[in-house]
């Protein structure tokens, strides 16, 4: 990225060369410690809007940002007497035509210009930019400044363009710091929290729950005959069922749990401010949901039948059966053992009662 000092130091008559090279370094120190300073990208996306404000002289700005399928997925704006940006997008509007474009859109009057949404001539804008923040060739972001007066920022597009490429650069770099983050804790095929980050989140949630006297409910899951699915069908079809034991456990507990694939075909929940009764219903909203959704594999024959998976689980509640983490894993991992021998011994015994009766 190319920068352009003049633009940085504007008109700086009678400064010699020296010092105006060293002002002009210092700014670009001030604006990349300011959007490098954190990298997480909703503080990323605020020092944005303020350095926007401060180097172009608006009196407010805004950043949309968007993921991966197009959608809003968050947005900072300092404008307080108009609604949302988010809820003022039209279908055919400005903000559509930057992203399907990647082009910064310059309005130097708002009067004057028909296609500007009417909500912000109400609010009193009378000249705005936007300008498209592209990332690895996406606009992953739109940045808005805007000015109560006409013709604010005619003479500030180079400058614009300059906070535009920063701008970019900074969501990159959180965008990255992010992915490593959820690498460092997610399971690469389901996306569920691994084993270490669970037992973290474990050991701070027992010391909570000591100290406000409540409970919490560990549930370790399986599913039944999964060597029969990878044995009969396939170690791609095995991952498809893993895959969708993953989601109807992630769809079927609240935002507060945390849902873990410690290995295998075994999942891990934990429940804060959970009872034991509690825990069972949300294992039984889970049986239920895989009951209700058959699976049919994509690489099985196109004649083998939907699957209805089934689960077995095991739970333990703390602090009635340990306040040990890794107590409380221990006992529901042989609690989910149990359930699984007693199921065991039960299709034992029903096929024993239809050879008896087969042959009396």
């Amino acid at each position: 990225m190319s920068i352009s000092f003049h633009v940085l130091l504007g008109d700086r008559d009678g400064v010699g060369m020296e010092d105006a090279n060293v002002q002009a370094f210092e700014r670009v120190y001030e604006v990349t410690h300011r959007l490098f300073s954190s990298c997480d990208l909703n503080d990323t996306i605020a020092a944005i809007v303020d350095v926007a404000v401060e180097w172009v002289g608006a009196d407010y700005a805004s950043v949309i940002l968007f993921d991966d399928q197009g959608r809003i997925s968050y947005e900072v704006e300092n404008l307080s007497n108009i609604k949302p940006l988010s809820k003022r997008i039209r279908s055919h509007g400005i903000t559509n035509r930057i992203v399907s474009s990647a082009k910064p859109v310059f309005v130097p009057d708002t009067l004057s210009h028909e296609e500007t949404n009417p909500e912000l001539r109400k609010s009193g804008v009378r000249s705005y930019v936007g300008m498209p923040l592209t990332v690895d060739e996406r606009v992953r972001a739109v940045l808005y400044v805007y000015s109560t007066g006409s013709h604010t920022f005619d003479k500030h597009k180079e400058m614009l363009t300059i906070i535009a490429r920063f701008a970019e650069l900074a969501i990159k770099n959180a965008d990255l710091v992010q992915n490593m983050k959820a690498l460092a804790t997610r399971d690469g095929l389901t996306s569920l929290y691994n084993y270490r980050y669970f037992h973290e989140r474990l050991s701070e949630e027992i010391k909570r729950t000591r100290r406000s006297g409540g409970q919490l409910a560990v549930v370790f899951m399986d599913l039944d005959d999964f060597k029969l699915i990878n044995d009969t069908c396939g170690h791609p079809s095995g991952d498809q069922a893993l895959q969708h034991f993953a989601n109807v456990c992630r769809c079927s507990v609240r935002s507060c749990d945390v849902v873990a694939r410690p290995g295998g075909d075994e999942i891990l929940m934990l429940l804060p401010s959970t009872s034991g009764d509690q825990a069972r219903m949300v294992v039984r909203r889970i049986q239920e949901a895989l009951k209700g959704n058959p699976l049919h594999f994509a690489d099985c024959d196109e004649q083998c039948q939907p699957v209805r998976l089934t689960v077995s689980a095991g739970i333990a509640v703390c602090p009635d059966d340990s306040t040990d983490d890794r107590e409380l894993i221990r006992i529901a991992d042989e609690r989910l053992f149990a359930e699984k021998r007693a199921k065991a011994d039960a299709l034992s015994a029903r096929k024993s009662r239809r050879l008896w009766l087969r042959n009396a």
